[in-house]
């Protein structure tokens, strides 16, 4: 025999020599056998009194030293550790306060045989099992803490079999649950029935039937404990409201939901696996609202498509395609497409239209993309929904993004004509016209910049501004409107007009502000770098000098007021 072996055993006899000498042995929650007083909630009182060829055993609850479980143990000798399967002969537990806990009997296997009997804190009856070495068999019987029966049960070596009956705490029959066998389980409610499911041989086997308040809820055919075949659900009136067809617990083929009018509120179509390849919603005239359309790949969909209706028309439609990471995006008005995005790969692809409505009239814009960049054909129109007039408003080309070649603006009286260069900028005669040919624009682009005579015009051929640019700066003489901002052609006679030379972007020499009369109404003088520099005058209506300001290389110097001009019919100066 080896070494380790024999110190393996000499030890395992001094604990046991140790535990059959002791008085007590003390125990933890689990039984287990400690030394720290601490650590015990349970002592074990050993004997050599002997019961049927047993030894006599009982345990106490160590603080209230009171008893907790008797019997008797096959071996005296206990080990590390006590289980309930170490009894044999009967055995009574108690609750700290003396009230039986549990009650059995257990043979020479340690294995319950007979009457089984468990309590609850009150000393209230909970349970009676009967068992056969080891293993249920008979009648099992379970109690509410009234007394009233809760279940009773039949055991056939160890499985319920035939039929268990249920009770409420009042004594009032619950249900009868088929075990095995051919028979029918059902669930009463106050006496009524209520659920009723044919069984065969523990399966559901038939069709299962719900009442409630005495009217019939709905039907469920099974096939060895599967849904296969039609459920029906229905209505208080008795009118069915659903409508589904199963095989193998799937729901396969054409699944109906119903209004209490009788009109169809949802079909889908399913397929083997339950999942809906097509459902069609409907209002309760029977017009649709929604319809949606999925392709499968193991559990999820991949494609679905969806479309909603209003009043029988096509407002929405939302498609998208995650195997080619694909979508689309579409809003209707009235039968007119008025909104779309398309995307493919996280990006805008193909036609996109947006739109905004501002009194009964739509404005849409309509461009193409590529891989997220515009490309192609791009225009807006404006369309009149009750009248189906439509009107172009602007019409070009994009390539790399960037506008390319002849763009045209349409207004209610003219037409704006430019180009672009293949870089996207402004290239050759940016032009605008009214119908009647009046010149209201003419500007010369080069790659980009003014480059040449700039004309502008009121629609009555009043002038706005007049001059050249060279090298993208303005140069030579100028003609333009006073405190304007932005290009607007419409006739003012009030306008005032500056007159002057520009030298490469900078005003020099003499300037002059006139009035629509013509007369001057300021007078500027710049030096060669663009800065104000002499006298500045500013004159009244009728010509006579108000104040003048005298600069020097654009720092302001002094202000100087003229007295005022008294002539021969004035008694009085004028200022």
């Amino acid at each position: 025999m080896r070494i380790f072996t024999v110190k393996r055993l000499l030890g395992a006899l001094v604990l046991i020599s140790t535990h059959a000498n002791a008085e007590n042995v003390l125990l933890d929650a689990h039984w287990k056998v400690v030394k720290d007083e601490k650590q015990a909630l349970y002592y074990l009182k050993l004997s050599t009194e002997m019961i049927d060829g047993n030894y006599k055993a009982e345990v106490y609850y160590k603080n209230k030293d009171m008893l907790f479980c008797a019997s008797a143990l096959a071996d005296n000798k206990i080990g590390k550790k006590i289980t309930s399967e170490q009894f044999r002969g009967a055995y009574q537990c108690y609750f700290e306060d003396g009230k039986p806990y549990e009650q059995g009997f257990r043979n020479e296997q340690g294995q319950l045989h007979g009457l089984l009997k468990k309590y609850i804190a009150t000393g209230q009856l909970y349970v009676e099992t009967h068992y056969e070495n080891g293993v249920k068999q008979g009648l099992e019987t379970s109690y509410w803490e009234g007394g009233n029966i809760r279940y009773k049960a039949s055991y056939q070596n160890g499985k319920e079999v035939g039929i268990s009956e249920l009770y409420d705490d009042e004594g009032k029959l619950r249900g009868k649950v088929c075990k095995s066998g051919t028979c029918v389980t059902q669930y009463y409610d106050n006496g009524n029935l209520h659920l009723e499911i044919p069984m065969v041989d523990g399966l559901k086997h038939g069709n299962e039937t719900n009442w409630g308040f005495g009217k019939l809820l709905s039907t469920q055919a099974y096939v060895k404990d599967k849904k296969q075949g039609d459920y029906f659900e229905y209505f208080p009136d008795g009118k069915v409201e659903r409508h589904y067809q199963y095989q193998a617990d799937y729901k396969v083929g054409e699944q109906l939901t119903y209004y209490e009018n009788g009109q169809i509120k949802l079909k889908e179509v399913t397929n083997d696996k339950g999942d809906v390849l097509q459902a069609i919603e409907y209002d309760e005239q029977g017009q649709i609202k929604k319809t949606t359309d999925s392709k499968y790949q193991g559990n999820s969909w991949v494609y679905r498509k969806q479309q909603r209706y209003r009043d029988g028309q096509l407002i929405e439609t939302q498609e998208e395609d995650k195997l080619k990471n694909w979508s689309l995006s579409e809003t209707f008005k009235k039968g007119l497409l008025i909104e779309r995005q398309e995307r493919l790969n996280n990006q805008l692809n193909g036609l996109q239209i947006k739109s905004f409505d501002y009194n009964d009239v739509i404005t849409l814009s309509r461009e193409y993309y590529q891989a997220g960049k515009r490309e192609g054909a791009y225009e807006t129109v404006k369309i009149e929904p009750a009248t189906g007039k439509t009107q172009l408003v602007e019409q070009g080309q994009y390539a790399k993004d960037k506008q390319a070649g002849t763009w045209k603006k349409f207004q209610d009286d003219a037409t704006l004509t430019y180009s672009h260069d293949d870089n996207g900028e402004l290239h050759g005669e940016y032009l605008n016209k009214t119908n009647s040919g009046q010149l209201l624009e003419s500007i010369h682009f080069k790659h980009g910049k003014p480059d040449g005579l700039v004309q502008r015009y009121a629609s009555n051929g009043q002038v706005y501004e007049k001059g050249e640019y060279r090298n993208g700066e303005q140069d030579g003489d100028w003609i333009f409107a006073d405190g304007e901002y932005g290009f607007r052609p419409i006739p003012n006679p009030e306008r005032r007009y500056w007159y002057g030379r520009f030298d490469q972007g900078k005003r020099v020499g003499h300037w002059e502000l006139r009035s629509s009369e013509d007369y001057v109404l300021q007078i500027a003088n710049y030096d060669e770098l663009g800065r104000l520099d002499g006298k500045q005058y500013e004159f009244e209506e009728h010509g006579w000098i108000r104040v003048i300001n005298s600069y020097h290389n654009g720092q302001f110097l002094n202000q100087e007021m003229p007295p005022p001009v008294v002539t021969s019919d004035d008694v009085f100066p004028r200022f």
